[in-house]
């Protein structure tokens, strides 16, 4: 019975527009009254998982028709409420989106330059918002050579064509209208991640410090009363970490189960998602080793965790795993809860 009810709901029709109206009412009536930042997020989001929904078809991720993945997206996007208004991480996402659909076109394709071109160029335009996106360029290109077997020696070149075309757009205007300041600022950045690890390494610090040191000086400063300049902060970002608990729990379960289940796509299909996992894996040690870039690295954990998830949501069969599903519904609503509840800033 369980496995009928779970399979009815995931391939319905009418699935992905319940959720679609659920998403809406959790955008707006927390705030209870228009504005346009959040209609521009909305907007953002919807796009996102329009792609999402064309990659998903296109590329056949799953071998029922079903539309649980871009429910899942937008599901997880309802209940993140720290999302909803426009900001630099629901862009970058939306351009990872596209950069993934064209990346999945270039599967053994004998002539893959246009395509990868494409993927590259909006990696390049997402980090116009947020320049360290650039150094994902070589997962993609990882994902190229060992998963999609795509990149030859044109498609290299195509790569850093697309690469290079927004910022040499920018150096030209900069440049016309003596601006160049903010565009070598911007250069610089790219690199920042890279480059404070290994400062801090000459200057024989640990990798940690930096992210850490605040919460030793607490520690040390203040001792008895540590846990409570702990609990006020957890409590002010309670949103935060509510959702990359269940966007990190919900990518380790997709991840064990793709991982022992893969062996019933098609080859191709299976390429797709670990290419998808690759950029997960990234992620989340980028975010576990430098926290600050939390706002712009968690909509990429987000996309790229819903399709595996979505694979184990709809294609489960056993009782533990219908009773993780019960229980990731319910890990759903406490989160949704938790966005909306007023927690001290």
């Amino acid at each position: 019975m369980r496995r009928r009810l779970q399979n009815k709901i995931a391939e319905s029709s009418v699935a992905l527009p319940i959720v679609s109206v659920g998403t809406i009412l959790l955008w707006w009536l927390p705030q209870g009254r228009y504005s346009t930042p959040y209609l521009l997020g909305w907007l953002a989001c919807a796009l996102t998982a329009y792609v999402l929904i064309e990659t998903v078809a296109v590329n056949r991720l799953l071998r029922i028709r079903s539309r649980i993945i871009s429910c899942l997206f937008l599901l997880l996007m309802a209940v993140s409420g720290f999302l909803h208004p426009i900001q630099d991480g629901t862009l970058i996402m939306l351009c990872l989106a596209i950069a993934f659909y064209c990346l999945f076109r270039t599967y053994e394709k004998p002539h893959p330059q246009v395509d990868t071109f494409h993927v590259y160029l909006f990696l390049s335009l997402g980090s116009l918002l947020w320049p360290p996106l650039l150094l994902l360029t070589v997962v993609f290109w990882w994902n190229q050579i060992i998963y999609l077997r795509s990149l030859n020696l044109k498609s290299l070149v195509a790569s850093f064509i697309g690469l290079l075309l927004p910022y040499a757009f920018w150096a030209t205007g900069a440049f016309a209208l003596k601006m160049m300041p903010p565009f070598i600022e911007h250069c610089s950045a790219i690199i920042q991640p890279v480059r404070q690890p290994i400062l801090q390494a000459i200057n024989g610090e640990t990798f940690l410090s930096e992210n850490y040191r605040y919460w030793y000086a607490v520690y040390s400063a203040d001792h008895a009363n540590f846990f409570l300049h702990l609990r006020l902060w957890v409590l002010a970002r309670a949103s935060q970490l509510s959702s990359f608990g269940l966007v990190l729990l919900l990518g380790l379960t997709g991840f064990i189960h793709y991982v022992r289940k893969s062996y019933d796509d098609k080859i191709q299909v299976r390429m797709c998602h670990y290419s998808m996992m690759s950029l997960q894996v990234v992620t989340i040690l980028w975010l576990l080793f430098q926290p600050r870039y939390f706002h712009s690295l968690f909509p990429i954990l987000l996309l790229t965790t819903v399709p595996a998830a979505g694979h184990f949501v709809a294609l489960t069969r056993t009782w533990l795993t219908n009773v993780w599903t019960i229980f990731l519904a319910l890990l759903f609503v406490a989160v949704g809860l938790c966005n909306l509840l007023p927690f001290p800033a």
